[in-house]
């Protein structure tokens, strides 16, 4: 019998008290101790950064600050996988540069939407479609289309920090301070596009083209002997892989084969014009194999004496496919209307016709000056009915006017005789 009066203690609840008390805290006391810990450290980081920017500014705000400001010209920097500038308007890849140290300039690649020049009447074009014309007095060795997919390097003030670095998305960059050695097409009134299509043979649209405030032409289309139907004048020409494949190993050779001759009467021919290739010249390890034939062609026209002829690149090589809506290579022709765009007011399209017949039924031949015969079914590349049908619209749509008939009344001896 239990010599205690009334009920005594419970031994087994005394012990799960003591047990309790010598427990760790839970899992979740930690993890909320942790966020807490947390969110203190990411505040204190903000708070600092927020103070910083008030201090010194942000990048896009510096470099604006900096333009508007009426600062000197932005410093090119070297960097990694940069390119720097040469005063003799070339580009050079730079070494790597060492860590920079407190309060140095943060090194930044502007990336520019448009591109704009003083000297070219303030013209404006966006810069994935913008030509540079290589000003007169670079020399043929110094045209090495280094300027080509190259995006300006600089330097913005931006103290106390160790190393900034990055892409800078601009508006706009001039043209005279960040691309030297070139210029750019003025803005033109009205412009005339040429094609090689047949449907220009006894056209009479010589005169009209020759109107125009300026005129492009494509792959060296012959103009003596077809001055009454296509014109005189040719402000710019543009040709496409094969012809500089073809003329590029022509002058490289070292006698006259019948392409250099003819390349060179044509070339006599224009006078005072530009020449310009669309596509790819350079590449990150120097010039590219067309590159290379683009300066043949120079050096033997600049040996010749030829100095009324200038020569132009594309900034990138041109791809108009995807905004055209095109699924295929897109033509030379549309190329060349693309970039028409972007510095002429109103554009005509001459020689633009993908058929075998005109609209009146009439057989006419592939291009105007010559007798081969093309399957437009086979496609080859591209799609001609598809990108007759695209003109239509824009045309439609009052972004141009396509030219595919006569431009003078036919007289009856000037009906083709042959049949193709």
């Amino acid at each position: 019998m239990d010599d205690h009066m009334g009920p005594g203690p419970n031994p087994f609840t005394a012990r799960f008290a003591e047990r309790r008390l010598k427990r760790k805290p839970s899992n979740t006391k930690w993890l909320l101790l942790l966020a807490t810990l947390f969110a203190f450290s990411a505040t204190t980081i903000l708070c600092s950064y927020c103070f910083r920017l008030r201090k010194h500014g942000t990048p896009i705000a510096l470099y604006q600050s900096h333009i508007a400001g009426g600062a000197a010209t932005t410093e090119v920097i070297t960097t990694t996988n940069a390119r720097r500038r040469r005063d003799d308007g070339t580009v050079k890849f730079a070494p790597s540069t060492p860590k920079a140290k407190e309060d140095k300039p943060a090194e930044v690649s502007i990336h520019c939407k448009m591109v704009c020049s003083n000297s070219s009447g303030g013209v404006c074009v966006p810069l994935d479609l913008a030509i540079f014309v290589y000003k007169d007095g670079v020399p043929t060795k110094n045209m090495t289309f280094d300027l080509q997919n190259y995006n300006p390097v600089v330097s913005l003030p931006w103290k106390n920090n160790t190393r900034q670095t990055g892409v800078l998305e601009v508006e706009w960059c001039s043209l005279e301070e960040h691309f030297p050695g070139v210029e750019l097409i003025p803005r033109q009134g009205s412009c005339a596009v040429v094609g090689n299509s047949g449907i220009l043979n006894n056209s009479s649209c010589g005169d009209f083209i020759d109107s125009h405030d300026f005129v492009i032409r494509a792959n060296m289309g012959l103009i003596k002997g077809f001055e009454v139907d296509v014109g005189r004048k040719a402000n710019l020409n543009a040709f496409n892989l094969a012809l500089m494949t073809l003329y590029g190993n022509a002058m490289g050779s070292k006698i006259n084969d019948e392409n250099k001759m003819r390349f060179l009467d044509h070339i006599r021919i224009l006078k005072e014009s530009i020449l310009w290739y669309p596509k790819q010249l350079f590449q990150r390890g120097g010039i590219y194999a067309s590159g290379r034939r683009y300066q043949s062609i120079i050096d033997e026209i600049r040996k010749t004496g030829f100095s009324g002829i200038r020569f132009a690149f594309s900034w990138t090589p041109i791809h108009v496919e995807r905004s055209m809506g095109i699924r295929l290579t897109a033509t030379l022709g549309l190329d060349m209307y693309a970039v028409a765009r972007t510095f002429c007011s109103n554009i005509t399209l001459f020689g633009f016709y993908p058929f075998y017949k005109d609209l009146e039924g009439r057989d006419i031949r592939y291009h105007y000056f010559d007798e081969v015969k093309y399957n437009f079914s086979l496609k080859r590349g591209h799609d001609f009915g598809k990108e007759y049908t695209k003109l239509r619209e824009l045309e439609k749509q009052g972004n141009l006017k396509l030219v595919v008939r006569d431009c003078k009344p036919r007289a009856k001896s000037q009906e083709p005789s042959h049949k193709l």
